[in-house]
């Protein structure tokens, strides 16, 4: 027997990431019919006129995200990919109605996953069809679902199960039925205890009776809680890793609730394993990130003193030369201070070293240091500061690195005789500090994208400079103050980028210090 087709949409804009997906499919001789859509639109204009048993859907798209198609997609499940690994995005993808989510990887290790993932939402989906017709069709929940299926009463006592309750623990359902949901389960508590679930100490925390016994004193369902017990199956102790969904329902006027369970034992691991993955990673980009400091500050220091004719005489034509590479050197340092502090933002290990502060010094010596890259660049650079401005807590070198980077963007997308300003102002509990230009602007399908880490707006024959992670570190040290930072731009008119700080400041480590990297000694 041919197992049953499945219709797929996959919206995805890299052509790299389509054709693995094809080749997935073609080379797992997967049961898939599907349709490639490259945009938001392409994506409304497929849904509005076929249907789809599953959508799977790149998070960044060109004209939106995964939040625009599942406002579309309302009756269709959605699986959303995402490279940025933020649970953050997760949290609220779920709550926003996706079915799952996958993290992409570099060597897209993540398709492995996505057999699995479309047959589990498929079964999610039909569950849920099933369960909101329970009342009139309840014994046909039971036959029809390919999870197991537990109905509970009031008591906690099971009263019915499913094919594969039975094939999961390895009993006649003569042995299940009429036992606590522990028992059922072989829950190894429930089996070393003739009394069964409930009575062992252990038991007082079972996330599965609780969660049973939520269900029955609120009413409301729950769905996908995992839990992660110890059972005792053919004399064998495993601990799985279970997804429950409880539903509350009224049977001959009695409480029951129908209870859904799914063994994601697999999938954990998968997750587990590219989290490793992912650290590693990140392990081995700080460490030669380090390692490349010092040579780094080294050669630095040795073309300064070169420049510096320390070493004696130079021509014009050498002090060009020499220009380039410290300039070059320059925006290596950059990059690589930039790729450690994300680094350390990413896993949780950035500190700041708050303190009060008087905004107004901070603001001067940003004007003091940009000011000459402004000139030469014939722009006009101006601070402008409230009376009696309050003093804030705040890591002095941190808010100076966000203003000097939103400045320095600034500069590099304004034109000759434009105008570039720092307002800063006290609105309530906040400090207030406005950086604005009369530059190229940003196009509005690219401002909910530049916080993203390595996102540059593009800009039609104009070489973007940087890394792309300028703005995302930014974004980051202001929440990490407990503030937040805003921005409004137009095409050709300029752009405003707005931080709030609060006076208070947060409540942070205490500060770390970084050994120094060595430098050339200049005796």
């Amino acid at each position: 027997m041919q197992n049953k087709r499945h219709k797929i949409l996959l919206i995805e804009d890299d052509k790299i990431d389509e054709l693995a997906f094809k080749w997935l499919v073609e080379n797992e001789k997967l049961a898939y019919d599907y349709v490639v859509a490259s945009s938001v639109s392409q994506a409304k204009s497929k849904l509005s006129s076929e249907q789809f048993d599953v959508v799977i859907s790149d998070y960044l798209l060109p004209d939106g995200t995964a939040f625009d198609i599942l406002n579309i997609a309302k009756h269709t499940p959605v699986v959303i990919i995402t490279a940025a690994g933020s649970e953050e995005i997760a949290v609220k993808a779920m709550k926003a109605g996706a079915c799952d989510y996958l993290i992409k990887d570099l060597n897209r290790n993540y398709l492995k996953t996505v057999p699995i993932t479309i047959e589990n939402v498929i079964k999610q989906k039909k569950l849920e069809e099933v369960l909101h017709r329970k009342q009139k069709n309840l014994e046909a929940i039971f036959d029809a679902v390919p999870v197991g299926m537990l109905l509970v009463d009031e008591n906690i006592i099971v009263r019915r199960v499913n094919d594969a309750i039975r094939q999961m623990v390895g009993r006649e359902y003569s042995e299940i039925i009429n036992r606590r949901v522990g028992g059922v389960l072989c829950c190894v508590n429930s089996v070393l205890d003739e009394k069964g679930c409930g009575y062992s100490p252990a038991c007082n925390v079972c996330p599965l009776r609780k969660m049973v016994e939520d269900v029955l004193d609120s009413g409301q369902s729950v769905h996908a809680v995992e839990i992660h017990p110890t059972l005792k199956i053919d004399n064998k102790e495993i601990t799985p890793w279970l997804s429950i969904s409880a539903e509350p329902t009224i049977i001959d006027g009695f409480k029951r609730v129908v209870v859904a369970i799914e063994d994601i034992t697999d999938r954990k691991r998968a997750e587990e394993k590219l989290k490793e993955t992912m650290e590693l990673k990140s392990q081995f980009i700080s460490t030669v990130s380090h390692e490349l400091r010092t040579p780094l500050a080294s050669l630095k220091e040795a073309v300064t003193i070169v420049l510096e004719e320390v070493a004696g005489k130079i021509n014009n034509k050498q002090r060009n030369f020499l220009d380039i590479a410290k300039r070059n050197i320059d925006r290596l340092a950059e990059l690589i201070n930039n790729v450690l502090d994300f680094q350390k933002f990413e896993a949780g290990k950035m500190q700041l070293n708050v303190r009060e502060n008087d905004i107004k010094d901070i603001v001067g010596q940003v004007h003091k240091t940009m000011a000459l890259s402004a000139k030469k660049r014939q722009i006009d650079f101006s601070i402008e500061l409230e009376d009696n401005l309050p003093r804030a807590r705040f890591d002095n070198d941190k808010i100076i690195q966000v203003l000097i980077n939103l400045v320095s963007n600034a500069i590099s997308f304004t034109p000759e005789h434009g105008k570039i300003s720092i307002c800063v102002q006290h609105q309530d509990q906040d400090l207030v500090i406005r950086v604005s230009d009369t530059g190229m602007g940003i196009p509005k399908d690219a401002l909910p994208k530049i916080f993203e880490r390595f996102y540059r707006v593009h800009h039609p024959g104009k070489q973007n400079p940087g890394t792309g992670l300028g703005l995302a570190i930014v974004n980051k040290i202001v929440m990490m103050h407990g503030g937040r930072i805003e921005v409004e731009s137009e095409v050709e008119q300029g752009t405003t980028f707005t931080v709030f700080l609060p006076l208070a400041g947060t409540s942070v480590p205490e500060v770390v210090h970084e050994k120094k990297d060595d430098v050339l000694v200049n005796n």
